[in-house]
């Protein structure tokens, strides 16, 4: 078993334990059903189309969750970097052949199955009862009719059914069981025996043939990348602001129509004291905590010192070392029970205790200012500004397209930019990749740019509240440099290598000289001045190790390392230097634990098996189909 799991590291098992994911196969895009319009299709599985419309509000469905989960700040790029058109439809053509297959098989489901799916659908309920107004505001916010969506729940079902034919006969043996599971969590103790490059910048020592060679062996490395010369204009409704007028009058207008905006709300000044009631307190505690309170509150009225008495008695760490002092207040900042207390108060009362679920306080107000009007005189300039930009964000979409225009007709960035009041830069030998400088980096804009033929303009390109327009004024291709052009560093380059290189050489030699007697490690790590270092216990599915890193060669390393075979046989590349790795024990993970886990790993590993087995089955079931997919889409 264990021999099976160290031959193929990257099998599923072990992709799926490394990355400790479980993978589970959910059908959810409901059904397209019969289409006679093929003009319209987005794909056809064995002349069964998929409609266009269906595809495209699934695909809208998934756009908009991952649009929720990003908020506002998703990347311009990122439906493009998840393939989610082409994901989207091949699951709906993988749900589409198992629908065909049930028919095959002479599988149905009835009208009473489907009832109980959605009477069951805890989507649906209210106090774990199908509530008939709920499932109707769902199918008014998706906009479906109820026959629709019970006709999707019923081709759900049943390809449900027949995934699980498919991999009903997927089953999990005990011992196999129990081998993984110590294959996951057993802890290996691992040594480390590091060779640190030893770099040479002695020139002398420079074969200028061989230097030749690794330069035309990595020349690729060197590769000056296409690079473009633009005049740009980059503005925003902020450039529009200093023509923006707004007289005192118009200022004075909004003041009156927003007087609530300029509003400033009463507020009190208070000190606390907080006897806290602590959880589960029986009753006779919360009565003795009640008539503590109460004495402290006849002290206050008796003429004691509020501070001291805080100082000496209130349970609330924050505000005890300071006499209680809370600060100022306005309403909605604190308990309400407290607010509605404290702004009842005049300056200098104290209230009596007060209950929450914190306990018992008393409140003394210091100081209290009612509410007030800021005077206009006070709030103009900030009524101005917020006028003045109201003005310009409603301006800046024409104001764009109106120069845009000018530019694409005139094709003379400079001139109409100085028409139009704007800053004409030039950004000089920019890349895709370095963006354009004092520009937000969007992929779009460099994209753009590196399509646009020599003084063509582009598109009036956008970003937030920013508008992009430029001119491409030269073009240079990508191109290999010369070796006298990067000289210096290939040449910091090739001592670099030339010195891992020999590290690596010298690595395989002591594991050779290991592996022959593995008893004498110590030995030959001090003959060759090294010292074998041991890390922290790690599993075979920690896939970072301290001092290793993360890397396919390191999960490579953690999996097939053995008892039997102690020594990784391959150095491993680090940071530091050439690394050395060989096995010092394996300390086996709790039987206890296993068997109080044993059902839900056996779960864990029977949905991982039948999720691979129901994927490759549906992988024949596609080659032995006629799939006919809508490039256009995609």
């Amino acid at each position: 078993m264990l021999d099976m799991m160290r031959r193929h590291a990257s099998s599923w098992i072990i992709k799926v334990a490394l990355g400790g994911i479980i993978i589970v196969f959910i059908f959810f895009f409901g059904w397209g059903g019969p289409r006679n319009r093929d003009h319209d299709y987005a794909a056809k599985v064995n002349d069964q189309v998929i409609g266009y419309d269906h595809f495209y509000n699934t695909y809208q469905t998934e756009v908009e969750k991952i649009r929720l989960r990003f908020r506002d700040a998703m990347p311009p790029d990122l439906l493009e970097r998840l393939n989610l058109k082409k994901n989207v439809l091949d699951r709906m053509i993988d749900q589409q052949i198992l629908i065909q297959e049930a028919g095959k098989l002479g599988l149905f489901v009835n009208e009473s199955d489907v009832r109980n799916q959605i009477v069951s659908d805890p989507s649906f309920q209210r106090n774990g009862v199908f509530d008939p107004e709920i499932y109707k505001m769902y199918l008014s916010s998706v906009k479906m009719s109820p026959d629709t969506y019970e006709q999707s729940v019923k081709q759900e079902l049943l390809a449900e059914q027949v995934a699980e034919l498919i991999t009903d006969s997927v089953k999990t043996d005990p011992k196999e069981l129990r081998t993984l599971w110590h294959f996951q969590n057993d802890k290996m103790s691992l040594k480390l025996l590091v060779i640190k490059p030893q770099e040479t910048t002695d020139k002398s020592t420079l074969d200028e043939k061989a230097f030749e060679n690794y330069f035309k062996r990595n020349e690729s490395r060197y590769q000056i990348p296409a690079s473009a010369k633009i005049d740009y204009v980059w503005f925003s409704w902020k450039d529009l602001l200093k023509d923006c007028m707004v007289t005192d009058e118009d200022a004075e207008a909004f003041y009156k129509l927003n007087r609530k905006e300029f509003v400033v709300p009463e507020k009190v000044k208070i000190s606390q004291i907080l006897l806290k009631i602590p959880e589960k307190a029986s009753d006779q505690t919360k009565e003795a905590i009640k008539e503590k309170a109460s004495k402290l509150e006849q002290e206050l009225r008796n003429g004691a010192n509020f501070q001291k008495l805080a100082k000496a008695n209130s349970e609330d760490q924050t505000t005890a070392s300071k006499g209680g002092d809370l600060g100022w207040i306005t309403r909605g900042s604190l308990d309400p029970k407290i607010e509605e207390e404290a702004f009842k108060l005049n300056k200098g009362e104290i209230s009596p205790p007060i209950f929450t679920d914190h306990g018992y306080h008393l409140i003394l107000v210091q100081d209290k200012v009612d509410e007030t009007d800021k005077p206009f005189s006070e709030v103009k300039d900030e009524i101005v500004q917020r006028l003045k930009e109201e003005q310009a964000k409603k301006r800046i979409g024409k104001f764009a397209d109106d120069f845009y225009e000018q530019v694409y007709r005139s094709e003379n960035l400079p001139e109409q930019a100085k028409k139009f009041g704007l800053k004409v830069q030039i950004a000089d030998s920019i890349t895709k990749e370095g963006g354009i400088p004092g520009v937000v980096d969007d992929p779009n804009f460099s994209r753009e740019i590196f399509e646009l033929k020599v003084a063509e303009i582009s598109k009036l390109l956008h970003n937030g509240d920013n508008y992009l327009v430029a001119q491409l004024l030269e073009k240079m291709p990508e191109r290999i440099p010369s070796l006298s052009e990067v000289r210096s560093l290939v040449l910091n380059d090739y001592f670099k290598d030339q010195a891992l290189s020999a590290a690596v050489k010298r690595a395989d030699e002591l594991i050779s000289a290991i592996n022959k007697d593995f008893g004498e490690a110590g030995k030959i790590a001090k003959e060759n001045n090294l010292t074998w270092e041991t890390l922290d216990p790690v599993s075979r599915t920690a896939g970072f190790v301290p001092q290793l890193g993360k890397s396919n060669q390191v999960s490579e390393m953690l999996t097939s390392i053995s008892q039997e075979s102690p020594v990784y046989q391959t150095p491993i590349t680090t940071s530091s230097g050439v690394a050395i790795v060989r096995l010092s024990k394996i300390d086996p993970a709790s039987e206890e634990d296993y068997e109080k886990g044993a059902t839900e790993f056996r779960n864990w590993v029977l949905e991982v098996r039948r999720t691979e087995f129901l994927k490759g089955w549906l992988r024949m079931l596609r080659d032995r189909s006629n799939i006919d997919i809508n490039q256009k889409l995609l």
